[in-house]
């Protein structure tokens, strides 16, 4: 493709995704989760009428299977810090520990009464198209560390480190990662065979499920 058809092309998912796509209410239940695909998607949450959040994933049914605890969603725990750290039972969540019951609830209705979800079904360019939305709407609640402060890094930022970063993985990318697997090559040994971080080894190693095809 041509720099100006990738570039019409991601102008008219952004177009779809903020203008066309419906708006849909969150239940924050295993009922609503299950009706969502598994399929790649690029997703944005609404509060009231601003974009607040913009994500990506290789599983829409997943990630919004994340959204059920704050342990595994980045943005509940923004949302918490934002609405509740003034309320006399906060304490900060994390990956590893979430809000106290109270504030658990609090946020639940929160989400539930002033969230709505869009998403498109997209696997091409879903990076490229959350970071374009991020660049352009600055959503509060996607901004990681302190409130307020950006993410600084770009795609080929991030390829200086690790070349393949952000790279779809390929069907022959994930033949010779389950071959390497098998061998019982460590994930710092994967990391420098595949050019990519930590997090995308454990990812795809989550994504293919061999841990539990090798009972590992």
């Amino acid at each position: 493709m041509t720099k100006e058809v990738i570039q019409q092309y991601l102008d008219e998912l952004e177009h779809h995704l903020l203008n066309q796509s419906e708006k849909k209410s969150i239940e924050l239940n295993s009922f609503w989760v299950s009706q969502f695909s598994d399929k790649a998607a690029v997703y944005i949450l609404w509060e009231d009428d601003e974009v607040v959040y913009a994500g990506e994933t290789g599983s829409l049914k997943g990630r919004m299977n994340d959204l059920l605890t704050t342990q595994n969603h980045t943005v509940r725990r923004n949302l918490g810090k934002a609405h509740f750290s003034g309320h006399p039972n906060f304490e900060k969540a994390s990956s590893s520990k979430s809000y106290p019951d109270e504030i658990e609830n609090l946020l639940n209705e929160l989400i539930a009464k002033h969230l709505t979800l869009s998403f498109i079904l997209v696997d091409l360019g879903r990076m490229e198209l959350k970071e374009r939305i991020f660049a352009k709407l600055e959503p509060k609640y996607s901004l990681k560390g302190k409130r307020g402060t950006k993410k600084t890094y770009t795609k080929a930022e991030k390829q200086q480190a690790n070349k393949n970063a952000y790279e779809r993985w390929t069907a022959e990318d994930d033949e010779k990662l389950e071959l390497l697997f098998c061998e019982e090559k460590t994930v710092k040994e994967l990391m420098d065979i595949f050019a990519r971080n930590k997090g995308a080894i454990e990812s795809r190693i989550k994504k293919l499920e061999l841990m539990e095809k090798y009972n590992r």
